[in-house]
């Protein structure tokens, strides 16, 4: 299987040539398994996260270090690897007799790896599994100072074809290898076996049908007896349950779907969000309040959502379901053509994708039908999207879950354009006896498996790998409504849309060889991303400040996308000629525009002082009322994006807090009401520590107003301007204070509650004697933390006791106090 054949190209050679290749990447020098090293770049070699091979029964570690935070997002993650460590060799797999733990793989081919290794070994899989290269890969392999060169025998697949996974036999034969696995696995009864039971209905195979049948009548039957369950359970299992429903009409499941839908349709936020929980109720009772901290996750209710919409097909009869999708479809809708679904109740994020969540969107948009543009954005987004796989928040289980499903949202040719990019990795996570591994890690890296073996199971906290991936391999097959089954076109991709797509996806790294012309026309280009990366890279070509004149009428000119782009890209220049368009910008109808011209001003930094003034005006003249919500900024992130350049610290703060109180006032007023927890945060600081005791005396209703009442949205940020505003009183020791702590320690949610408990005893027993009004309410205190662990709603044990412990402590000081310092009262 092997053969000395190296010796036109010497293992110097190689050393050589791999210099060169790192050289060329920078001072990102991995270290060199050849000579046994261990540490390099700033990785140490880790032999439990380690990467699969392929097909080929091997499992690797490549060094993975991305260059910087844009290469992790757009998976570049293990750009400057060119060797590869060998840690597992499976039995009875191609590799087995052939390769060996701490084999080093040098190159594929007959060539050296001069590229990322980890990419041109997948790559290197799809080429041999041609039938014209009969399933032969070629390897270079180090090992006890040789190098030689040798073969894997792997099974011949076939070419993916130009459409896969449609009408393609090797799409074909993976989903067939994997589907048995698949149905082998067990079926729990909460979000991943709903995934499970949703890839096995996927196959469309009738022998699957009695054990999907059998669960989905136990899921329905405990569902529609029990009060339980978050966002996550019931949206995975709406989902599955109505997919079941739909194909087959089983009405023994049907009092299932309608208690998991209508629980998704009353738990939803004002908003049209979720958190992993539901919402609270109102202030009067009503349902659709705030989502509680730790807040919403749009994660968690993209899911909830997209079951909610699926589940209305089964012909549901509630009043809450049709005002809950409108909700969730007008929450969503804020966010296109301005960048990806965020975390939660936040801004855009700045890549076509997160983790997932615009596949998501894509599918409810399609799926539901009434917005085709929506719809259309985010399969573009999705389509676009293929870098961004590799990588998310506590892993990327989700974004190769969905990522895949949300292209194909758009059509099948955006579907088939996505897979062609994402081949690789495809390949690449397919072992030899056709299952499927999940490699990854906290945003990005590699994985392992359960039992440090090739064959061992391996997930992204539970969720099968092979599920996803049948999911995928059988979009083809449209049995279900998310694998396109009565798709509606209006959303797809046409051939251009397509193109456009793939190539804003790379735009990235192409940027960089564009001249300055192509870069100004990329700003009315369809992606908001792209629009964001021209305008970088404009400011740092030297023709720039030449084009400012120009990029001032861009960014008051007709078209909206091209404002975008010439106001970021006036921002990155940094010329005071463009500050009276920011601030005129920043009360420009169109809400986008007025998040980048703050954005832009915050960037100028100390140049931008003289217009702080017009800054404050602007942010009180755009504050708008919470009810009713206007949908067109439903959180007021606009304003928040302003109040973040005035009020965070930065360059511009100094020259804030020492403004006309006649204009500070009325703006810091205007944040503290602000929809959004995050941006009153920002107040935390000015509260704390910025307000003179007048200041407090002045703006005393709108400190107790905003410690009183939490922000609706973002509620995971809610208590920072509380503790802020609480901080501002007991600070001067104004006797309300003690309340108003008092007030917040009821009220803060249990997200970090055993800190911030003993951060406000701390500050009112300091009141001694003065605090022991507050006593009954303490105890009272004591016994809801009691009752939360009781209920289930916080942990016992440590972190409980540390809550407890600081007000039995605080009680006991103000007890035995028999003095109290010079207080002060809030004038009325």
């Amino acid at each position: 299987m092997f053969e000395k054949t190296m010796k036109p190209r010497s293992l110097l050679t190689i050393v050589l040539v791999l210099g060169l290749s790192f050289s060329a990447i920078g001072q990102q020098v991995p270290p060199d398994l050849t000579r046994g090293e261990i540490e390099g770049g700033g990785v140490k070699v880790e032999r439990t996260r380690t990467y699969n091979l392929g097909p080929t029964g091997l499992r690797g570690w490549i060094y993975t270090k991305p260059a910087a935070y844009l290469d992790s997002v757009q998976g570049r993650t293990t750009a400057a690897s060119r060797q590869i460590l060998v840690t597992h060799v499976g039995a009875a797999s191609p590799a087995d007799g052939v390769m060996a733990v701490d084999d080093v793989i040098l190159g594929v081919g007959r060539e050296p790896f001069g590229d990322d290794a980890r990419k041109q070994f997948g790559r290197a899989i799809t080429e041999a599994e041609k039938p014209e290269n009969k399933g032969v890969l070629n390897l270079i392999r180090f090992r006890d100072g040789q190098t030689e060169q040798v073969a894997l025998q792997l099974r011949v697949m076939g070419a993916y074809s130009d459409k896969a996974p449609y009408r393609c036999k090797k799409s074909d034969r993976i989903l067939d290898d994997v589907c048995d696995a698949l149905a082998s696995e067990p079926l729990h009864l909460n979000q991943w076996g709903a995934v499970n039971g949703l890839a096995l209905l996927a196959t469309g195979r009738s022998a699957y049908l009695p054990k999907v049948q059998t669960f989905a009548r136990a899921m329905a039957d405990r569902e529609s007896k029990r009060d339980g369950g978050g966002a996550w359970d019931c949206g995975y299992m709406s989902l599955f349950l109505a997919e079941y429903y739909l194909l087959t009409g089983d009405d023994a499941v049907f009092p299932g779907i309608k208690a998991l839908v209508v629980k998704i349709a009353r738990g939803q936020g004002m908003y049209g969000t979720y958190g992993h929980g539901f919402s609270e109720l109102t202030a009067d009772g009503a349902l659709h309040g705030s989502i509680p901290p730790y807040g919403p996750v749009n994660q968690a209710g993209l899911i909830a959502s997209l079951g909610l919409v699926v589940g209305a097909k089964c012909g549901i009869d509630d009043a809450e379901i049709a005002p809950a999708i409108e909700r969730a479809s007008m929450f969503y809708n804020t966010f296109v053509d301005k960048g990806a679904v965020p975390y939660g109740e936040h801004i855009a994020w700045p890549y076509h994708e997160n983790n997932g969540k615009n596949a998501l969107a894509a599918l409810m948009y399609a799926i539901q039908g009434t917005n085709p543009k929506a719809a259309h954005y985010y399969a573009k987004m999705a389509a676009a999207a293929y870098a961004n796989r590799e990588y998310g928040h506590t892993g990327q289980g989700f974004g190769y879950l969905w990522s895949a499903l949300g292209a194909n949202a758009g059509g099948p040719a955006a579907a088939a354009a996505f897979f062609k990019e994402a081949a690789w990795h495809l390949d690449l996570v397919r072992r030899s006896d056709g299952t499927f591994t999940y490699d990854g890690g906290e945003q990005y890296g590699p994985g392992k498996t359960h039992d440090d073996t090739y064959y061992g199971k391996s997930s992204y906290a539970g969720l099968s790998p092979n599920a996803t991936y049948v999911l995928t391999y059988a979009m083809p097959l449209k049995t279900l409504y998310i694998t396109g089954k009565k798709a509606n076109r209006s959303g797809w991709l046409r051939r251009k849309d397509v193109a456009e797509a793939i190539a804003s996806g790379r735009f990235d790294v192409e940027r960089k060889q564009m001249a300055a012309r192509e870069l100004v026309a990329a700003f009315s280009d369809w992606s908001p991303v792209v629009r964001g990366w021209a305008a970088e890279e404009l400011a740092l070509r030297p023709e720039a400040p030449e084009l400012v004149p120009a990029l001032i009428t861009l960014a008051e000119g007709p078209d909206a996308r091209a404002r975008q782009g010439a106001c970021e890209a006036l921002g990155y220049i940094k010329r005071v000629e463009a500050l009276p368009v920011f601030v005129r910008l920043l009360k420009h109808d169109d809400r986008w525009l007025r998040v980048k011209a703050a954005e832009a001003l915050g960037r100028m930094g100390d140049a931008a002082r003289p217009v702080v003034p017009d800054m404050l005006k602007a942010l009180i003249e755009i504050a708008e009322p919470l009810h009713p919500i206007s949908w067109r900024d439903p959180i007021q992130l606009a304003q928040g994006a302003l109040a973040k350049v005035l009020f965070k610290g930065g360059a511009l703060n100094a020259t804030t807090m020492k403004s006309d109180q006649a204009l500070l006032y009325p703006a810091i007023r205007a944040v503290s009401r602000n929809a959004d927890g995050m941006t009153r945060a920002l107040l935390r600081n000015t509260f704390q520590n910025q307000l003179s005791v007048e200041d407090v005396q002045a703006l005393a209703p709108d400190i107790l107003a905003a410690v009183r009442v939490r922000a609706p949205a973002d509620t995971m940020f809610g208590n920072e301007i509380r503790m802020g505003g609480f901080k501002a009183l007991t600070k001067y020791n104004f006797i309300e204070g003690v309340e108003a702590g008092l007030i917040v320690a009821k009220t803060q949610g249990g997200h970090g509650s055993e800190k911030r408990t003993g951060e406000i005893m701390r500050a009112i027993t300091p009141y001694g004697s003065a605090a022991r009004e507050g006593i009954p309410a303490m105890r009272a205190l004591i016994d809801q933390f009691m009752s939360e662990v009781e209920n289930r709603r916080f942990p016992r044990g440590e972190l409980n006791q540390r809550r407890v412990n600081a007000v039995k402590d605080a009680i006991v000081s103000i007890e035995a106090a028999t003095t109290h310092p010079e207080l002060r009262r809030i004038v009325k």
